[in-house]
C-alpha cells in the first residue's frame, strides 16, 4: 500500500488535509479577477494548497506555479517564470509544438530537454532593458491565452534581494500586472517583514494592490482525524493520544508532521505510546545530523548557545525574561536581544504566534537530543 503521507507534490484530495476555507478564498479571488498575496512559513504547504486549488478549477484556468526562492536577479526571475509556463497545462495538449516555439521566440531565448523529458529554459541577458522587454512579451503571451491564467509566484519577497534597484523591478511588475486582464496573480512569501514592505508600504508600487491571506497551520483536530483515518484504512492502529502528542511535538508544521508520520507508517510496528515513539524517533532524527553539523560554523558561538537553549525550551514567550536567560546562561538581556534578532534574520528562529521557536523543527529536535 502506498504511504499516504506525502513529502512533496500533490496527489489528490484524499491525500490532502483540510484547508477548506483557504481553498474557497483562493477560488473566490481568482474567479472574481482579484490578485492575492499569501504569507506563510516555508514548508507549511503553500504549493500543495495551490495544486489543490488547481485540481478544483483547473478546467476554468491555466495554472502556472513558479518558485523564485534563491533567485538573485531579474534574469533569474524571468527564467523561473518561463519554466513555470513551459511546464504548465498551457502546452500539455500540443507538447513542444508551434505555440511553444512561438513563446520561446517571443522572449528571445532557447530551450533544452532535461533528463525527465521536460523542456526548460536557461535565460541569460546582458542588460536590464532586454529582460524587461522579454518579461513584457511573456505577460503578453499569457494575456492572449484562450482561458484565464493563474500565475502563482512563490517566495515573491526575493525580488527585494536582487542586485538591481528594488523600485524599478517592483514598478515594472506592477505596471505589467495592472494591464493584465487575463491573468490573476498570486504572490506568496515566507518572510513577513519583506512581504509586508512590498504590499503595505504607502509609497511602493504594490501598495494594497491585492487581497491578503495568512496561511497558518492546519487545525490540530482536523490533522489528527486525517492521520488516524489513513492509519485505520491501512490497518495500522495508532493511538489518538500519541498522534496528538506528535502533532504538538512538531508544532503542527505541515512538512515535519508529514515526514514523521511517513516514517511511522513505514515501520513494521507502529509505536503504541510516547516512550516507544521516542525510541524509534531517535535514530530517525540522528540521520539529520549530516544537515546540521555545520551550524556552529555558520553562526557565532553566542548565537549557537542561544539556539541550543531554544531547543531545550521548545517554545519561548520572552527570550529576555529571567527564566530563559538562566537556561541560556546569559546575564545580559541586551546581548540576548541582539542574538535573537540575528537568529531571526538568519531564519533559524521564528516568532510563531506569541512564542519564539526554532524554525526547522528537526533542527530543534536534533539539538535537544544531541547536546
Amino acid at each position: 500500500m502506498m504511504n499516504p503521507f506525502l513529502l512533496k507534490g500533490y496527489l489528490d484530495k484524499d491525500h490532502f488535509c483540510d484547508r477548506d476555507e483557504e481553498t474557497e478564498k483562493i477560488i473566490t479571488a481568482v474567479r472574481n479577477r482579484q490578485d492575492l498575496t499569501i504569507h506563510a512559513y516555508r514548508r507549511i504547504g503553500k504549493s500543495a494548497l495551490l495544486k489543490h486549488v488547481e485540481a478544483q478549477v483547473g478546467k476554468e484556468f491555466y495554472f502556472i506555479y513558479a518558485d523564485i526562492w534563491g533567485t538573485s536577479s531579474v534574469s533569474d526571475f524571468l527564467r523561473e517564470i518561463s519554466n513555470g509556463i513551459i511546464q504548465s497545462t498551457i502546452f500539455s495538449k500540443r507538447g513542444i509544438g508551434k505555440r511553444l516555439q512561438e513563446f520561446i521566440k517571443s522572449i528571445g531565448t532557447s530551450f533544452t530537454i532535461g533528463l525527465d523529458g521536460r523542456p526548460s529554459i536557461d535565460v541569460i541577458y546582458n542588460d536590464q532593458a532586454s529582460i524587461f522587454k522579454s518579461l513584457q512579451e511573456l505577460i503578453t503571451f499569457l494575456n492572449n491565452q484562450d482561458k484565464p491564467v493563474v500565475l502563482a509566484i512563490d517566495e515573491f519577497q526575493e525580488i527585494k534581494k536582487y542586485d538591481s534597484v528594488n523600485i524599478p523591478i517592483e514598478a515594472t511588475l506592477r505596471k505589467i500586472t495592472q494591464d493584465s486582464q487575463n491573468i490573476r496573480f498570486i504572490y506568496s512569501g515566507s518572510e513577513y517583514h519583506l512581504i509586508n514592505e512590498i504590499f503595505n508600504t504607502y509609497n511602493r508600487p504594490f501598495y494594497q494592490s491585492t487581497r491578503m491571506m495568512q496561511l497558518g497551520v492546519i487545525p490540530k483536530m482536523k490533522y489528527q482525524e486525517f492521520i488516524l483515518a489513513h492509519f485505520k484504512k491501512a490497518r495500522k492502529p495508532i493511538e489518538a493520544i500519541l498522534v496528538g502528542q506528535i502533532l504538538d511535538f512538531a508544532y503542527v508544521h505541515t512538512y515535519y508532521v508529514q515526514a514523521i508520520f511517513n516514517y511511522l507508517f513505514g515501520l513494521a510496528k507502529v509505536p503504541g505510546n510516547w516512550n516507544e515513539f521516542e525510541r524509534v524517533y531517535h535514530p530517525f532524527i540522528e540521520e539529520k545530523g549530516v544537515f546540521y553539523a555545520e551550524l556552529p560554523d555558520r553562526i557565532t558561538t553566542q548565537q549557537f548557545v542561544v539556539t541550543k537553549a531554544f531547543a531545550k525550551a521548545g517554545v519561548v514567550k520572552s527570550p529576555t525574561g529571567a527564566e530563559f536567560l538562566r537556561l541560556a546562561n546569559f546575564t545580559n538581556s541586551s546581548s540576548m536581544r541582539r542574538a535573537v534578532k540575528a537568529l531571526e534574520e538568519k531564519q533559524i528562529i521564528i516568532k510563531d504566534g506569541e512564542f519564539f521557536r526554532i524554525y526547522d523543527v528537526f533542527l530543534g529536535h536534533y539539538l535537544k537530543f544531541s547536546f
